[in-house]
Order: C-alpha cells, then sequence, then structure tokens
C-alpha cells in the first residue's frame, strides 16, 4: 500500500489553469482584449510564466478575474517588454566597429553672410567662411563598457515582476491531502 502526500490549496495552479502553451495562446487570441504582442512572444511568454509560476496557486478565487489581469497586464506591459527584447537582440549583434563609432559635431561660422537671419537657430546657413567638425571614436575597452551597461538591465525579469502579485505567496504551505492506495 503506498501512501502520498498531495499539497492542497484553494485555488488552482497556473499549470492547471494552463496545461499547454495552445491553452495559453487560445486565451491570448480569444479573451477580448486587444493583441499587442507577437504570438512568438506570446508563446515565450507561457514558459516564462510557467518556469517561474508554474506550480504557484493563483490569488484570485474567480479564474476568469485571474485570467482578465494577466491579460490586461501583456497589454499593458507587453509592447515595451517586446521592444526590449528588439533592442537588446540589435545591440548584441553590433560589431566591434560599430560599438566604437563616437558621436559626431559640425559647428558653421558665418561673419558677414549677407542674408537675413533664420528665425529657427537650428537653420542651415547659405553661406560660411569657417567650419569645425568633431568626430570621436571610443576605445574599445569604453565600447565594451557601454554595451555592458546597456545589456545589464534584464527586460525580462522586470516584465515579470508584474505578474508576481497575481499569485499566492505562503509562509506555509496550505493543508496536505494524504491518499493510500490499495494494492
Amino acid at each position: 500500500m503506498a501512501v502520498e502526500m498531495k499539497q492542497m490549496y484553494e485555488t488552482r495552479l497556473f499549470c492547471e489553469i494552463y496545461e499547454s502553451v495552445n491553452d495559453f495562446v487560445y486565451d491570448y487570441n480569444n479573451i477580448g482584449i486587444p493583441k499587442i504582442i507577437s504570438v512568438d512572444n506570446c508563446s515565450l511568454l507561457y514558459y516564462l510564466m510557467f518556469a517561474r509560476h508554474g506550480n504557484d496557486p493563483i490569488a484570485n478565487y474567480d479564474e476568469n478575474q485571474f485570467k482578465m489581469k494577466l491579460w490586461t497586464m501583456v497589454w499593458q506591459y507587453g509592447p515595451m517588454w517586446e521592444k526590449k527584447l528588439a533592442i537588446q537582440t540589435e545591440l548584441r549583434g553590433l560589431t566591434t566597429e560599430q560599438l566604437r563609432e563616437g558621436s559626431e559635431s559640425v559647428a558653421n561660422h558665418a561673419s558677414n553672410p549677407n542674408t537675413e537671419p533664420a528665425t529657427n537657430a537650428y537653420s542651415p546657413l547659405s553661406y560660411i567662411d569657417s567650419q569645425n567638425a568633431i568626430k570621436g571614436k571610443l576605445s574599445p575597452i569604453d565600447a565594451y563598457a557601454k554595451i555592458w551597461n546597456m545589456l545589464e538591465a534584464d527586460a525580462t525579469d522586470e516584465f515579470l515582476q508584474n505578474f508576481d502579485k497575481l499569485f499566492k505567496i505562503f509562509a506555509k504551505p496550505g493543508t496536505y491531502l494524504y491518499v493510500e492506495d490499495e494494492d
């Protein structure tokens, strides 16, 4: 005779509500909240949520309210997460030469240009008599330090933290159910 101890919660677990990525994407496409991230990123979000909260009980007693909160958060924070992922991907693809490119500045000067001054200070002059150009280049170490700082922020963890409040946090687990199987 085998005795099994199973932890019981008052609400279902994330993995019980969304048993597969297909269930998750189905809700994303049909919940009624506008689709704002790509289906690929929605699938990725499922796996990230499963890894973080797969065996966590939801905080809401009403599963429909839980789902509305979940998809509202995707609608609210998803576009920024998706954009940050795209930027991080682009940053990771930069070559060393691209990393080293510095800023460029051009300063023109005109003494007595014989034209009316522009109303906008940033309008180009039609006549110049001197020009200064400055073009910088970063050292390799400065270039890598710059990209290191840009990539240090974790867009995904910041995004996933928004969902933490949808799940219960226990100092002590819920009740236990003891099950005996007769051979």
